[in-house]
């Protein structure tokens, strides 16, 4: 583990840096890079929770990295106890693998042929509930991954949490339409109630929906106008993920490493 003041720094750096950003999507990326050049690796990929097909069916998909990942990566969609990362989603715990090809995680993990057979994935939290995995390989000296780098990679778990947890706070306070479907809904705007609200992203789309169609029959618009307005929204939503996958793409044009252990 580097004990330089500038490592320092950098972690100082860090803690913040998400919380300064206005798209957490955009800048988790530049991260994940930062990540890996805190614990000195090749390899960091985050994956987070989100809504499949089907409400309720939350899986983990990759929504940064840094160094190669196989492109199959970017497809899956990991329910909880599927491969190395739904099993620490599943438990919460953080695990270490000093060598791949002698662990019993060895049929879970994607490219154990990989030149690096170490790997470390922690989970990341907000309170007690997982949002996320990190997972890092490929240590850039070759080193084998210690109990230090665990602990390393757990704080900077911790700090994506919280970081998620103050974007999420904050993008809520900056939209006066969902401080009006809070509001409407528990009759007062209280930080408890915010945090309510924030930490449970389901119950409050069912309730901005609510108030988007309340808002909008109250402004006199039809069936028809409602329609066109959902098309827009779901119009909008496309695009937005078409950007994420070219993002993804771009930045695995540009770090093509050789293949590494992963998880």
């Amino acid at each position: 583990m580097q004990t330089d003041s500038n490592f320092f720094v950098k972690l100082v750096g860090m803690s913040t840096f998400l919380e300064q950003q206005e798209d957490l999507d955009e800048s988790l990326n530049d991260f994940a890079a930062m990540a890996a050049n805190i614990i000195n690796v090749e390899n960091c990929s985050i994956m987070l929770f989100r809504e499949g097909d089907k409400a309720g069916d939350f899986r983990l998909r990759v929504f940064a990295k840094t160094g190669y990942l196989p492109e199959n990566a970017f497809q899956e969609a990991l329910k909880v106890n599927d491969g190395i990362a739904g099993r620490v989603a599943a438990t919460g715990q953080a695990i270490l693998v000093e060598d791949i090809t002698s662990s019993p995680y060895l049929p879970l993990a994607r490219a154990p042929e990989g030149a690096s057979k170490c790997f470390i994935s922690v989970p990341v939290m907000i309170g007690t509930k997982v949002v996320g995995v990190i997972n890092l390989t490929n240590p850039r000296d070759g080193r084998c991954f210690s109990d230090n780098d665990l602990a390393l990679a757990t704080f900077v778990a911790l700090l994506v949490g919280k970081s998620i947890q103050v974007v999420q706070l904050q993008n809520v306070l900056r939209s006066r339409f969902a401080q009006m479907a809070i509001s409407r809904e528990t009759k007062t705007l209280v930080a408890s109630k915010v945090t309510e609200f924030y930490q449970d992203p389901a119950r409050l789309a069912r309730i901005a929906a609510k108030t988007f169609y309340r808002e909008m029959t109250r402004a006199g618009l039809g069936t028809e106008h409602i329609l066109n307005a959902a098309t827009e929204i779901v119009g909008l939503l496309g695009d937005n993920l078409k950007k994420h996958k070219r993002r993804m793409a771009d930045t695995q044009t540009t770090a093509p490493q050789e293949p590494a252990g992963e998880a």
